[in-house]
């Protein structure tokens, strides 16, 4: 049938010819009216249904149809039919019929498409070959539309240009031969003045929508935000919207945070059913396409009047987005012909957007107002004092222990210098730097940092302080103070606790100094006695026995050395009689002696070469037997100790590793306190219990010696320390000299 259709050349009809006759004359004339008469709409689709009625009746055919340009399909959609034999078709099956679709090519339509200018077909018979094969909707719709056209027809198609792409296509169906050949080129022309008014009248209706979006817009960003709380919010939002809309009743529904379900959260004048409805478990069923998809829809539903009567209303429901995240459902009611003509889709998700915006930022809000009051609650419950500070250093938060501590108005003197300056427990005056915010907020990580500060009552009191940086964007350790948000100190008052360690420590001295005559002399006798006995060369009970003696006799001595050392150094009276001292000789000679308390364990010396260091010998001898004593003591019988001896260009290191539990990371930063023992830890050589006082003496000699010690774990398992001291220089004199140790502080 594709060679009944007859193709008009636009050069056919470039240049209008004027009327032949009078009726031409009269149909122009005609034709000028119902373009002043079209030029008064503001619709497009009442412009749209007068132009095809207006054609139909100047033009005397039988009948009209108009098909547009659909920019989402991409197909051309019969948007209005008048035909003279059909006046009254009933308004259902007119907008069913408006769903008819051609695609570009298919029918007279997507041909006159195609070839960019207009097209005939003489015969009904070819007009319905043309569409070809469809589907079975619109078949279904194709053979209702055959039966409003005439039996028998021509027509005659003319597109409505718009740029490159036709707007649309105007085909005229006639049983006689009211349009002829001249008739083509005017007509043409005419109906490209059609198409630029149409396309006018849409450009001002999107104009028109696009400053009412921003009215509505404006109007919901001004409500909410005039609005106090969620639900003032939600219930100022939905009002605003239904006075845009003109919707009669309306509801907002809330996803709840964990997605769980949604829940009605405002409401206005619902429907009975629809409110019963929304306030249920059905209202997930109910939204379901709207919250999981994300779209709006439009749904007829029924509801009952005020007379008890159900009628057919429409139910619009639009997604309220965050973020892409559907937070809840704005609901609208009202009369289904007057919602669908008043819902603006593209302004409505604007609306929608803010108001789900909103809603979430709302949210976050409380739930941070919460998380601060729980924080809150949880600072005032500590019963040490806190203080919190903001990255530029400012004060914001305290609790009433802190107050107490300090008071008001001294806190300051945590970040800043002020009338209430903070001292050492040696009384030197802090720097800035050094106070406990500040040092927190350059990023250090301390605790137990003891200072001497005016308190509350106007008195000196000692606090201890630990603090660390507070970080927002990562929690790894950063030299960035930008990246900080503050800082944070715990503190409380030791001065009782200080004045009662003061006294321990004094009473420990006394005792130790008044112990060291007495022990000296039985330590003498003990000695002579085992030499006796040696003498004899005989294996007794007596032996055995003066063995024993003598052996916790030195464990004695050793305890009270100890305790005498801790009062030198808390004296500053520790005085080191430094020299060259080879580690490796001073090692083995430690370990001549250690061998014999260590039958049941091997230990391995492991040195490349000498290694000479600055340091005075009898307390680095102290430092290795210590190390050694620890190692075999908390290691299982028959297990190894390996000792070795290193160098770099500044130091010389002294490591001891063992197979024995090792040391808990948790527990390595106490270590070295005094009277600290790791618990859960127990001796395997020995039943005797030490003071804790070991590792401490160590720390505080090699820090005397201006060098550190550490601990690890052992490539064998067990616990691996590690000793450094400087190296001697021979060029380099050195006179022995006594430092006074800030011991307040942790390494």
């Amino acid at each position: 049938m594709r060679s009944q259709l007859r193709i008009i050349p636009r050069h056919r009809f470039r240049r209008p010819q004027r009327p032949a006759t009078v009726q031409h004359q009269s149909m122009l004339l005609a034709l000028t009216r119902l373009t002043t008469s079209l030029m008064t709409l503001t619709e497009p689709a009442q412009l749209i249904e007068q132009m095809t009625s207006g054609l139909q009746a100047t033009l005397g055919v039988d009948a009209v149809a108009t098909w547009l340009l659909n920019p989402t399909s991409h197909r051309y959609i019969l948007t209005s039919f008048v035909s003279a034999g059909k006046a009254n078709l009933p308004s259902e099956e007119r907008e069913s019929l408006l769903g008819l679709q051609v695609r570009s090519g298919e029918a007279l339509v997507g041909r006159v498409i195609n070839e960019g200018t207009g097209g005939s077909l003489a015969s009904a018979e070819a007009y319905r070959a043309a569409f070809g094969t469809l589907g079975r909707r619109r078949e279904g719709l194709f053979n209702r539309w055959r039966t409003l056209l005439p039996e028998q027809f021509s027509v005659l198609a003319l597109p409505m240009p718009k740029n490159s792409k036709p707007l649309g296509v105007i085909e005229f169906f006639s049983t006689r031969a009211q349009l002829g050949d001249g008739d083509i080129a005017w007509l043409q022309l005419y109906l490209d003045q059609l198409a630029a008014l149409v396309q006018l009248v849409r450009v001002q209706v999107d104009a028109r929508n696009q400053r009412r979006r921003l009215a509505a817009l404006d109007a919901v960003v001004t409500a909410i935000s005039t609005s106090s709380d969620l639900p003032d919010l939600l219930n100022v939002a939905l009002l605003v919207v239904m006075e845009i809309v003109g919707a009669a009743s309306g509801a907002i529904c809330l996803v709840s945070p964990g997605q769980q379900g949604i829940y009605m959260a405002a409401n206005y004048a619902l429907p009975p059913g629809e409110a019963m409805l929304l306030a249920s478990s059905q209202a997930n069923l109910l939204l379901e396409d709207v919250i999981y998809y994300g779209q709006p829809t439009l749904r007829p539903v029924l509801s009952a009047n005020a007379e008890s009567q159900e009628e057919l209303i429409g139910r619009a429901a639009m997604p309220l987005l965050a973020g892409g995240t559907v937070v809840g459902v704005l609901v609208l009611y009202g009369p289904l012909s007057e919602l669908t003509g008043a819902l603006d889709w593209p302004a409505l998700v604007s609306v929608g957007s803010q108001i789900g915006i909103a809603v979430a930022n709302t949210r976050l809000y409380e739930e941070s107002q919460r998380e601060r009051h729980r924080l809150s609650t949880v600072i005032e419950s500590i019963a040490d004092g806190v203080a919190i500070c903001n990255g530029a250093g400012e004060l914001i938060l305290a609790n009433e222990t802190a107050a107490a501590l300090l008071g008001l108005g001294s806190l300051s003197a945590l970040t800043n210098d002020s009338a209430y300056s903070a001292r050492t427990l040696q009384g030197e005056l802090i720097e800035p730097a050094h106070l406990p915010l500040t040092r927190a907020l350059a990023g250090e990580v301390f605790r137990d940092y003891r200072l001497v500060v005016r308190g509350a009552h106007d008195r000196n009191v000692v606090l201890s302080f630990s603090g660390a940086p507070l970080r927002g964007s990562s929690l790894a350790p950063t030299t960035n103070a930008e990246q900080r948000d503050g800082a944070v100190v715990v503190f409380r008052d030791i001065t009782e606790q200080r004045r009662l360690d003061e006294a321990k420590d004094e009473f420990l001295a006394i005792a130790a100094h008044e112990l060291r005559s007495p022990l000296a002399a039985i330590k003498g006798y003990s000695d002579l006695l085992l030499r006796r006995e040696l003498k004899n060369g005989t294996e007794s009970r007596d032996l055995r026995g003066q063995q024993i003696l003598n052996q916790q006799v030195n464990i004695l001595v050793l305890l009270v050395d100890n305790l005498l050392d801790i009062s030198r150094i808390d004296a500053g009276r520790l005085m080191l009689q430094s020299e060259a001292v080879e580690l490796v000789s001073l090692i083995e000679s430690v370990l001549s002696q250690a061998r014999n308390a260590a039958a049941h364990h091997t230990i391995t010396l492991e040195a490349a070469a000498p290694v000479t260091v600055w340091g005075d010998s009898i307390r680095l001898r102290q430092i290795i037997t210590n190390l050694v004593t620890n190692a075999v003591r908390y290691s299982p019988a028959n297990t190894r100790v390996w000792i070795r001896v290193s160098a770099d260009s500044s130091s010389g290191y002294v490591i001891v590793d063992d197979e024995g539990p090792g040391i808990p990371p948790t527990e390595r930063e106490r270590l070295f306190e005094r009277y600290y023992r790791v618990p859960g830890i127990k001796r395997t050589g020995s039943s005797t219990e030490g003071l804790g006082l070991g590792l401490y003496l160590c720390r505080e000699i090699v820090v005397l010696h201006n060098g550190r010690i550490w601990v690890d774990d052992a490539p064998t398992g067990g616990a691996r320390f590690q000793v450094g001291i400087p190296l001697y220089h021979p060029a380099a004199t050195t006179n022995p000299t006594q430092t006074t140790l800030e011991l307040d502080e942790t390494p």
